[in-house]
């Protein structure tokens, strides 16, 4: 999240601003090419209005030698004096004299082959420059410039001046100062954007936790506090309101539950206690089995009011490290009567550690193992597997009973939901319960071959 914050408050930026300094590099750039392109046509001019017009007209139709000191002499003159290239041509292209005294009568002069076109508006009176940029052996940009040469009001002849741009040297550096500037507005906008992500993100993690710690049934550790003045201040706000609303309506419901579970279980252990009384003075009479049966439906009702109380209470965690291997054995011990008056086998195996709350972790197994044994037919095995591998450990419980239909499936972990005629429907849900506060996960598979498999998953590392 603090990257993609982050990244859109800095792109908008960094998009503009590489804009920006495209934009500027080109809108330079077009302005030095114009620039040069005018001068160099404003010296072909200037050159074509000093030279001698009768001899050039006289060369340009093949009447006359060009005189080899003659023009050649003035073009490198005016060349040395405008800091270009000159040469004259005729209208056809051909080569008349330049001013590096490389032109050879009617030849077509090298670095003016690709300018037929622009020669060719010269020709016929228009002045213009080239559209083509060229680099000099310095790296520079040029062009040409050309001007039609005028006798009798016709052209005999095309002066073309060709330069560099020695302000390219300037848009150089203008270019390399926008390079410069995009990358320092590039690490600006990211140090502003982080600072920016931080400021927002942090307090986000931070609730996000303190929403996490909530679910998982810990009201008693409060929001921190921090002086705001903005949406998270009145967010943090209604998250501390909230947990003080959850924690007093949990309190209030422990103390009814507590009143209620003492209300019930004092006439519980009276009726308990008057039943075995009543079965020891009916010993070996008939009626025996009467109060043996009551007792054990009292026995159920005591069963069912613990766990309605471990499901409603909402205890914080006391974390320390458990060992899975002595959990799972304790956990066979603890249903091993349940397993012989059923006929069912338990087998356990496996090892491990993982940090928790051993006492919540244990009734959370007992009720899987609970759950397995009576799906289990008479003669099967159910199986508890503990093992601990990198940063996750897990506890099995197997069994070969008939399996869940999907619409079991479906309410598994709702309270008061069972598929038995005397399930209280809270054994899962309170081990969902118990697994959610741990941070791990409670699953409930189809085993290869029949039967289900319920996983409970843990994080190798303490909770936070």
């Amino acid at each position: 999240m603090r990257r993609r914050f982050a990244l859109a408050a800095s792109l908008p930026a960094l998009v503009a601003l590489a804009a920006m300094a495209l934009l500027a590099d080109r809108l330079a750039r077009r302005a030095l090419e114009d620039e040069l392109g005018a001068r160099l046509v404003a010296v072909a001019q200037a050159t074509a209005a000093s030279l001698p017009v009768d001899e050039i007209r006289l060369a340009s139709a093949g009447a006359g030698p060009v005189k080899p000191g003659g023009l050649g002499a003035r073009l490198s003159t005016l060349a040395r004096a405008t800091g270009t290239r000159l040469a004259l041509l005729r209208p056809d292209g051909g080569a008349l004299a330049d001013s590096e005294g490389r032109a050879e009568d009617g030849a077509r002069m090298p670095g003016f082959e690709e300018d037929h076109l622009e020669i060719a508006r010269a020709a016929a009176g228009a002045a213009t420059a080239s559209r083509a940029i060229r680099e000099d052996a310095e790296g520079l940009l040029q062009k040409t410039g050309y001007a039609p040469l005028v006798a009798d009001g016709r052209v005999v002849a095309v002066v073309a001046a060709e330069g560099a741009a020695a302000s390219d040297r300037t848009l150089r550096g203008f270019r390399r100062l926008l390079a410069t500037l995009a990358v320092a507005g590039a690490v600006v906008g990211a140090v502003v954007a982080a600072i920016a992500g931080l400021n927002v993100v942090r307090p986000l993690m931070r609730l996000t936790e303190a929403a996490q710690r909530i679910a998982r049934g810990d009201l008693e550790t409060p929001i921190w506090k921090r002086k705001r003045r903005d949406q998270i201040k009145t967010l943090r706000d209604t998250m501390e309101e909230m947990r003080q609303a959850l924690r007093a309506r949990d309190e209030e419901r422990e103390t009814l539950l507590a009143g209620i579970a003492h209300e019930v279980r004092n006439p519980l252990g009276g009726m308990d206690l008057f039943t075995g009384l009543l079965a020891e003075e009916l010993a070996g009479r008939p009626e025996a089995a009467h109060a043996a049966r009551v007792r054990s439906e009292l026995a159920n009702l005591e069963r069912v009011v613990e766990e309605f109380l471990d499901f409603a209470r909402a205890r914080p965690l006391d974390i320390a490290p458990v060992d899975l291997g002595g959990l799972a054995a304790e956990v066979r011990d603890l249903a091993l009567p349940l397993a012989l008056e059923r006929g069912v086998r338990l087998a356990v195996s496996g090892a491990g550690e993982a940090p928790g709350d051993r006492e919540r972790l244990r009734r959370a197994v007992l009720n899987l193992a609970r759950n397995a044994i009576e799906a289990s037919p008479a003669g099967a095995t159910v199986e508890i597997a503990a093992r601990a591998e990198g940063d996750q450990a897990e506890v099995e419980v197997r069994d070969r009973g008939p399996g869940l239909s999907a619409g079991a499936r479906e309410r598994l972990f709702r309270p008061f939901f069972t598929t038995k005629e005397k399930g209280t429907g809270l054994g899962l849900a309170l081990a969902k319960k118990v697994t959610d506060a741990h941070g791990g996960t409670l699953a409930v598979e189809d085993r290869p071959g029949g039967g289900t498999v319920a996983r409970v998953a843990l994080p190798a590392a303490r909770p936070a």
